[in-house]
């Protein structure tokens, strides 16, 4: 089915369900799962808002560069990667949180230590490609292009499709693609302020759904230009993938599924891929009103009765933000190692303006393609395919 040379190499996840992507996803197929709590990395000062948050003893600060090594070297260690190989890669780093965690963390720190004073300002340190990958390049000394992409929840899926179309104009030999979003007061309090949080659960397409929950993680997924005419089997493949901005509406991707449609739809037509060869979607499904009727209409407006089995993940790990598409790939691909596919949680009824449920039980994940979708403010859309053969 493929006709991409752009090869999966490897990937690596650390999520509220574990600290690599295997675990997160051996969890998640047996509904290990655990609702989103109360916060408590020291630099959180509203204790009432639920998240899925990464279990970690030590400080804010630490724990991110935990996350990263752990993703990372997950990465490196499935791919097989020399020392050399990853110095000549490019850096493609997708993320939110990561370009403030260390103002935050700082900030309250001063103010915990300092009772009573003026609080000072907070500036935030980021310069060129931003400490998240200049953190990353540094420690494995990638010498390559580095780039750090902050296009809210589309941030690493862009990067992914980026590093795809770079790969094949042969401008790179390998990408490095990392997503990273760790909790941040602005991130929670912000999406609480705009009425889009949950306090009780993520609940994806679900007619009872009233908002999202946002989950802190890291990923990395490794893709590599295949020359050879060997193709491994078992390999996955990156088919490609379009990008969409959309700048009449800078929340919302309209409620009527025109948006979601055309990029899904540009998406195949761009690949060659039929509706009826798509064998399930990893949908974005956010749990908020309007983002999942768009989405679901779109999808409807694509596949009509044909609609394969959709699946959000966010009922499970929470919303990652910027890091949603590195994350939500690299555990799909460990479900898909698995050879199973999780149902989709959060779930309870089905939406009479939407028609469908999403998945409510394990199916077995065969071969054929694999439709991801992400959406997110200032107009900002990703799709993409990944092929199991």
């Amino acid at each position: 089915m493929s006709k991409s040379n752009i090869d999966i190499r490897g990937w690596g996840a650390v999520t509220t369900l574990g600290w690599s992507a295997k675990e997160s996803a051996n969890n998640l197929i047996s509904g290990n799962v655990r609702p989103a709590d109360f916060c408590k990395s020291s630099h959180l000062t509203n204790r009432e808002l639920k998240a899925f948050e990464v279990s970690y003893a030590g400080n804010p600060l630490d724990k991110s560069r935990a996350m990263l090594d752990s993703a990372l070297t997950e990465a490196f260690s499935r791919a097989g990667l020399t020392a050399s190989e990853i110095a000549e890669s490019c850096l493609l780093v997708g993320t939110t949180g990561g370009l403030f965690i260390r103002n935050e963390y700082e900030f309250t720190e001063i103010v915990r230590q300092n009772p009573g004073k003026e609080s000072p300002p907070i500036a935030c340190r980021n310069r060129g490609p931003g400490e998240v990958a200049d953190t990353i390049a540094t420690k494995y000394g990638i010498n390559g292009m580095i780039m750090t992409f902050s296009m809210a929840c589309v941030s690493s899926s862009h990067a992914l499709v980026v590093a795809a179309q770079l790969l094949e104009q042969k401008k790179i030999r390998r990408a490095i693609v990392v997503g990273f979003d760790p909790l941040l007061n602005l991130t929670l309090q912000g999406f609480a302020s705009l009425l889009l949080y949950d306090d009780e659960k993520c609940r994806p397409f679900c007619n009872t759904r009233s908002g999202m929950q946002i989950g802190e993680a890291a990923a990395a997924v490794i893709l590599e230009r295949n020359d050879s005419d060997n193709k491994r089997r078992g390999a996955y493949r990156f088919e490609g993938g379009y990008l969409f901005n959309d700048n009449k509406n800078l929340t919302s991707a309209g409620v009527d599924g025109e948006l979601a449609g055309n990029v899904i739809g540009q998406t195949l037509t761009r690949a060659g891929v039929a509706p009826r060869d798509v064998v399930a979607i990893k949908a974005h499904g956010t749990g908020t009103r309007d983002n999942d009727l768009s989405e679901g209409r779109g999808l409807t407006k694509v596949f009509g009765d044909n609609l394969p089995p959709v699946i959000s993940l966010k009922g499970a790990i929470g919303h990652a933000l910027g890091a949603a598409g590195a994350v939500e790939t690299a555990l799909w691909l460990s479900c898909l190692e698995e050879g199973m596919l999780p149902k989709s949680f959060g779930f309870t009824q089905i939406d009479p303006e939407l028609g469908f449920a999403p998945s409510e039980i394990n199916i077995p994940a065969p071969d054929g393609a694999y439709l991801f979708t992400f959406f997110g403010f200032g107009g900002t859309c990703t799709s993409y395919l990944i092929i199991k053969e």
